[in-house]
């Protein structure tokens, strides 16, 4: 029953976003009507949450950790997300590329030992650049993503692609996994960390971090949407880059 009072309120929710702008067409700039409270958050994140948590746990997880347990881990977080693509490709109106994720999750949960081992990457027809959520599936629909929003720890949201992936914890085998879905999610935000490391001259550079990083941010979701179909003279960060901010 809570599931279904979960799908009820995001559906509820995503109808009030449709039609709600981001960006003003009067100015052409980007609607940030939290700006005060994201800012002392940003700054929170930043230079603290950060440089004294973060990164440090992130340099250890990618000098310290054998780089054959951190790729069976982050493969097993990211196995546990086929059947939620699965279920938004077929949302979006993509039952070839939903059978693609099908077939991933089963290949690799049976011959590669719960996911440990990613076989269907070795097969180019099973290769998948990107997994599907249920923000992104909205996103398709036109709905907007409503006041964006910095939290602590947590870092940027929006409340369609934040409150919208929800949904996702309500397919099997997230909706299985119960609270360990938060080491799933840890495991994939450390690796993306780690990943980002040596990149921060973007942001050091900046002569508004916040600015920079919002906008980076907005990029990224425009990226998941489109499925990474984005024309590249509206590009300002690569492809990867764009797949690891979230």
């Amino acid at each position: 029953m809570r599931k279904y009072n979960i799908i009820s309120l995001i559906l509820l929710t995503s109808v009030l976003l449709v039609g709600c702008a981001t960006i003003d067409p009067n100015t052409g700039t980007r609607k940030d009507p939290l700006e005060g409270f994201n800012r002392t958050m940003w700054n929170v994140n930043y230079n603290y949450v950060d440089p004294y948590i973060l990164k440090p746990v992130a340099k250890s997880w990618k000098e310290y950790v054998p780089q054959p347990i951190k790729t069976g881990l982050t493969n097993v977080a990211n196995n546990l997300d086929e059947p939620a693509s699965f279920v938004n490709r077929l949302l979006q109106g993509e039952p070839k590329k939903a059978i693609v994720h099908f077939n991933r999750f089963w290949i690799n949960s049976i011959f590669g030992l719960g996911g440990l081992i990613d076989w269907a990457s070795y097969s180019q027809p099973l290769k998948i650049e990107h997994n599907r959520r249920f923000g992104d599936t909205l996103g398709t629909y036109g709905v907007e993503t409503g006041t964006y929003v910095m939290l602590p720890l947590y870092g940027a949201a929006t409340p369609r692609q934040d409150l919208g992936n929800l949904v996702d914890t309500t397919y099997p085998m997230l909706s299985l996994l119960g609270p360990w879905s938060l080491l799933k999610s840890a495991v994939q935000g450390i690796d993306q960390r780690s990943e980002l490391l040596g990149k921060e001259a973007l942001l050091e550079q900046a002569q508004d971090p916040y600015i920079t990083f919002r906008e980076a941010y907005f990029q990224s979701l425009k990226y998941r949407v489109n499925d990474g179909n984005i024309k590249k003279g509206k590009e300002t960060l690569s492809k990867d880059e764009l797949n690891e901010i979230d």
